[in-house]
Parts: C-alpha cells; structure tokens; sequence
C-alpha cells in the first residue's frame, strides 16, 4: 500500500517563515520602494533543492544563488501569494514572480477528498538571488 501525501508531509515537511510587507513608493520618478515587512508566520512545507540547471528550465532569466521547490497545503495560498520573502534556515529568499504575480502551480491529484475547501497542495519556486 502506498502512504497518502499527508502522511509523507507529516513526516518530511519543514518549518518555514512567510514574510508578508507593506510597499512604500519613496521617490515615484525614480521608483525607489522601501518594504516594511510584517511578523512572520509559520507554516510547514515539504522543500527540495534545485540544481542551476533546473532553476534555467523552470524560473527562464533569473540569476540565482540558491534555489529550493515549494510544495505546501493549499489553504495557504493567499499568505504565499501576499508575501514578500521566505526564510528557511536563517536564510532569505523571494518568490518567483512574473508580471508582479507569484507564480503557483496547482498540484492536481495530490491530497486526499477530507480537505473540502481548498483540496489539495501547491508548488513554488523560491531564490536568492546571484550576481
């Protein structure tokens, strides 16, 4: 018998913080930003590391440093896509974003028929950034 997602997300998955923040446009004519973040919250999530050559693939004119898949509960889809960064082990990183959209993948199939309201996982792309 294979084991059900939730329980290899009971087992595997890991604490990460989700930084949400409140943009402040300084100079308009320059498009200088200062982000004044929240306090983190607190959520687990199964992460995998990327290779420079899959983050070429799937993050397409991004220069990266380090790179880590997302796959999270579902029900925590608004928090991913309201947040400005996400530390995992002391270190930041950013969402992959396209037109100021995080891009989320929804993992179909995944998670059992008992979550009603949201149903299932989502995958992300996170980074810090290289030179």
């Amino acid at each position: 018998m294979r084991p059900l997602i939730e329980d290899i997300f009971r087992s595997q998955a890991q604490w990460i913080r989700v930084y949400t923040g409140v943009e402040e446009v300084i100079d308009p004519f320059e498009g200088t930003v200062t982000i004044h973040y929240n306090n983190p919250i607190s959520i687990r999530a199964i992460i995998e590391d990327f290779t420079a050559t899959q983050a070429q693939w799937k993050m397409p004119g991004i220069k990266i440093a380090d790179a880590k898949e997302l796959f999270i509960e579902d029900k925590y889809r608004p928090l991913i896509e309201m947040s400005q960064q996400i530390e995992y082990k002391g270190k930041m990183y950013e969402g992959w974003k396209e037109n100021g959209k995080m891009q989320i993948r929804n993992q179909t199939g995944a998670g059992s028929n008992t979550v009603k309201r949201y149903g299932g996982y989502i995958k992300l792309y996170i980074f810090s950034k290289g030179l």
